[in-house]
């Protein structure tokens, strides 16, 4: 087995927590969890406590990287779930003690960030993998096999837009907050990444934003000041020629809506929201008039479409059309899928599915819709993920360089 540390014991150490326990369960546990760190000492005994009912065994727990560091010499990884501005510190500290690392996403606060954390891979010759797990449902999954066998034709363009939250906080207040990313990056990296995992490559984006509630409302009534937006509305061009239309209202009240539709020359392709399990819906044109496939002849149309193996186990099929299961299973399945490819790179000597190239672009085309707007024209990704002087993110950065360790 593989000597695993958690560094972040909030809501997301937690559901990892939960992920391993899926791997488990399948007769597929490639990781022992030795160690749990996060500084609020409440947090890192939950966590432990957590393990010790799912996975049964209690890890060591620590306040400090360094601490654990010292204590542990026998780690071989780590799963970073921390606040974003700290993806970066504590993975490069990590690659220079020889680990490995998966960052939940994003891959860090800032593209500067980012590179500055592959770098630090590729100097120790160590993974680094991003967990992204909307790409791992496997509706996702039916939906780029039918779009790899041209079942479309080609695609001219992709809408990725949805609606809702209102008032309300998302998860945690900091995610609201322009130092720790703000709302639209963080939910925009699932779609970003999504777009080119089922499309293609991007090719620049443009977009306007706007941050229509300064204060947001969590469970317990308590207000908090929101200062990042919450409204991202923009165009983008693939690589392909295709050109893909953004649409995150997350302040949106009244009626709620999500669509995520291919468009190509044969038809459409309508993809259900991630983590629900509902069937794909495809409309193809034959002999001038539109027709509903239904899921099983979609698997005819992809004959040679199979899940990988854990994600098979833990869905309950290779071809599926379909699933039915409760949300915390869906959530604990995808992350486990992650953690899974993530053992599988260390142990198969090979990259990750989702690794820091990739975290990248999808950072760098989420933050570019709003450097698009500052800068007034259309941003190149290529020029995205490679100039760190960009005025949004250098906001965010270099009045605090000081306070970050």
């Amino acid at each position: 087995m593989l000597a695993l540390a958690l560094v972040g014991c909030g809501g997301m150490g937690c559901r990892h927590i939960r992920g391993l326990r899926k791997l488990k369960e399948i007769g597929t546990q490639p990781w022992e969890l030795a160690a749990v760190c996060d500084p609020l000492p409440e947090n890192a005994e939950r966590a432990a406590s957590s393990t010790e009912d799912l996975l049964g065994r209690r890890p060591d727990v620590f306040a400090s990287i360094e601490e654990m560091h010292d204590q542990v010499p026998q780690l071989d990884a780590l799963i970073v779930t921390t606040s974003p501005d700290l993806h970066a510190p504590v993975g490069v500290a990590a690659f220079e003690r020889g680990l490995h690392v998966m960052v939940e996403k994003p891959i860090a606060l800032t593209v500067e960030q980012g590179a500055s954390l592959i770098e630090a891979a590729n100097r120790a010759d160590r993974k680094l993998a991003v967990a992204e797990n909307y790409r791992r449902d496997p509706m996702n999954r039916l939906a780029r096999a039918l779009i790899e066998a041209d079942v479309l034709g080609p695609i001219h363009l992709f809408v990725q837009a949805s609606s809702g939250s209102g008032e309300k906080v998302i998860i945690t207040p900091w995610r609201h907050q322009k130092r720790s990313g703000g709302i639209v990056v963080d939910m925009g990296i699932h779609y970003a990444d999504l777009m080119e995992y089922l499309v293609g490559p991007i090719r620049q984006v443009f977009g306007f934003n706007a941050i229509v509630d300064q204060r947001r409302v969590d469970n317990a009534g308590e207000w908090h000041e929101v200062d990042a937006e919450d409204l991202s509305v923009g165009v983008v061009r693939f690589e392909n020629g295709a050109i893909g239309n953004w649409l995150i209202n997350l302040a949106g009240r009244g009626q709620s809506h999500f669509s995520r539709i291919a468009y190509g020359r044969e038809g459409t392709l309508s993809i259900p929201h991630d983590r629900s399990g509902r069937q794909l819906e495809l409309t193809l044109r034959r002999n001038g008039r539109d027709v509903r496939i239904d899921p099983d002849e979609q698997l005819a149309l992809v004959p040679d479409f199979e899940l990988d193996d854990v994600t098979a186990r833990l869905f309950g099929g290779k071809r599926l059309g379909s699933y039915d299961l409760d949300y915390p299973d869906i959530d604990a399945n995808l992350l486990a899928i992650e953690q899974a490819d993530f053992a599988a790179a260390i142990l198969d000597d090979r990259p990750p599915e989702v690794n820091g190239a990739f975290g990248l672009r999808s950072l760098a085309i989420s933050y570019g819709f709003l450097e698009a707007e500052r800068l007034g024209r259309a941003m190149p990704v290529n020029e995205l993920t490679t100039n760190f002087d960009t005025p949004y993110q250098v906001e965010l950065t270099r009045p605090a360089l000081g306070g970050v360790s």
